[in-house]
């Protein structure tokens, strides 16, 4: 019995010994990692600034870095104090301060949530038929029906296309918080007509049936036949307005004499950029968009002080002040710089006549003149398509950074007849108010 309980015991602990070798022959073996030391000299870390949306000026302690998302340089011992400060058209400011420097090669995301400015409306654009290409401020573009969102306040120019149809444009004012509508009723296409107006002395601003249409001389194309309403204005002088009639495939001439105003009240600032496109704002206030060819002219500028604000995608933001008197004629032009490392370029065209209709690779994107942004860099065919014109045809190379300037004469497809126009009695009109010149840009 004895040596049976001896054998018994032997063979359990055999057992047991297997066992636990078995356990540690399964066991992971964990190697020895050595601890990974810094780069010599490494005493960078970094800070990644998004918003929503993006877009938006990144001030890091008070110097520009560009538009979001950007990437920010900072010594790992420096100031820990920073201050971020995040600005764009359209929505209210966004400041933070960050306490504290990131390690060395650490990088510490930081994202804002922009909310909308409180200074801004909405455009819903329905058209008949629906399907149509509406395009805001020669820019934005959409198929009706669309709602445009978080528009600033202030005037905006609203043009609505379709194939087989005369295309469709209107000016909108937006209020605060408020949503404006248009209608646009489209009209089976019909043979257009031009209008060439100067003036004496020339350099007046042109509003064809309220529409902004550039500076005397000046030729305004894709007119329907019938009966439009024009405005001149220039500082000293008094507004001219008149009427002139529309002949299907014929240039209406007009040319009228400015009255010198003995007592002005109002002064005129023409504003221009390089590149064209970018938007402005007078006094805080949306005005639209600079153009190719010719000057953004505002008229009835009340006499003192203003601000006027450029902004465009992939351009660092300029701001001017000026102080103005009433009768004189202010002009403004400005060079845009480009924020660090763009991606993307454009594309500015322009036309003699005017209100032709711009195809990028065969869609339509607005009337000239037109900037087109944000376009990636690449080969691209411009289409310009006037009635009673030629068409107009071209290959344009687009480069990050750098907006190409597309120039179109179009030759008449018959020759057109000239048709001299009636005069309206002289009305004075009052208008808008803003601006400024000497340079400052924005900190």
């Amino acid at each position: 019995m004895r040596s049976s309980a001896l054998l018994v015991f032997i063979l359990l602990l055999a057992a047991s010994v297997a066992v636990s070798s078995a356990m540690i022959s399964t066991m992971p073996v964990t190697e020895a990692v050595p601890a990974t030391l810094p780069a010599p000299g490494s005493e960078q870390g970094y800070f990644s600034i998004n918003s929503v949306p993006s877009g938006g000026d990144v001030y890091f302690d008070s110097a520009f870095w560009g538009e979001t998302p950007v990437v920010v340089t900072v010594s790992t011992t420096g100031n820990p104090n920073h201050n971020i400060r995040i600005t764009l058209a359209g929505y209210e400011e966004w400041i933070s301060t960050y306490n504290g420097n990131p390690m060395a090669g650490q990088t510490i995301p930081i994202t804002a949530q922009l909310d909308p400015s409180a200074q801004t409306g909405n455009i819903q654009v329905v058209s008949t038929p629906s399907g149509a290409m509406v395009t805001l401020d020669r820019s934005q573009s959409a198929n009706t029906p669309y709602t445009f969102y978080n528009i600033p306040v202030g005037s905006h120019e609203v043009s609505v296309y379709m194939s087989g149809y005369q295309t469709f444009y209107t000016s909108v004012s937006v209020n605060e918080g408020q949503t404006a509508y248009v209608n646009a009723v489209l009209q089976p296409v019909v043979t257009t007509g031009t209008l060439s107006v100067s003036s004496s002395p020339s350099g007046a601003a042109v509003y064809v049936d309220g529409i902004y249409q550039g500076v005397t001389s000046t030729t305004v194309g894709n007119l329907v036949p019938g009966s439009h309403s024009v405005r001149l204005t220039k500082a000293g002088y008094q507004d001219w307005t008149g009427s002139v009639s529309i002949s299907a495939g014929s240039t209406t001439y007009l040319n009228p004499t400015l009255v010198v105003e003995q007592q002005p009240q109002y002064a005129t600032v023409s504003i221009s950029s390089n590149p064209s496109g970018a938007s402005v704002y007078g006094d805080g206030v949306y005005v639209g968009q600079t153009r190719s060819g010719s000057p953004l002219v505002f008229t009835s500028v009340k006499p003192g002080v203003h601000t006027i604000l450029l902004t465009k995608s992939g351009y660092q933001d300029y701001q001017a002040t000026q102080s103005v008197v009433a009768g004189q004629d202010y002009v403004v032009s400005v060079t845009l710089n480009p924020v660090q490392n763009p991606t993307t370029g454009g594309i500015s065209v322009i036309s003699a006549p005017s209100q032709a209709e711009v195809y990028l690779n065969n869609a339509f994107k607005g009337l000239t003149p037109i900037t087109l942004d944000s376009l990636s860099p690449g080969s691209y065919t411009v289409l310009i398509k006037l009635s009673g014109y030629q068409d107009w045809q071209a290959t344009q190379q687009v480069t990050a950074g750098q907006t190409a300037q597309v120039s179109a004469t179009l030759l008449p497809s018959a020759t057109p007849t000239p048709t001299q126009t009636g005069l309206l009695p002289l009305v004075v009109l009052t208008g808008i108010g803003i601006m400024f010149l000497a340079a400052r840009k924005r900190s």
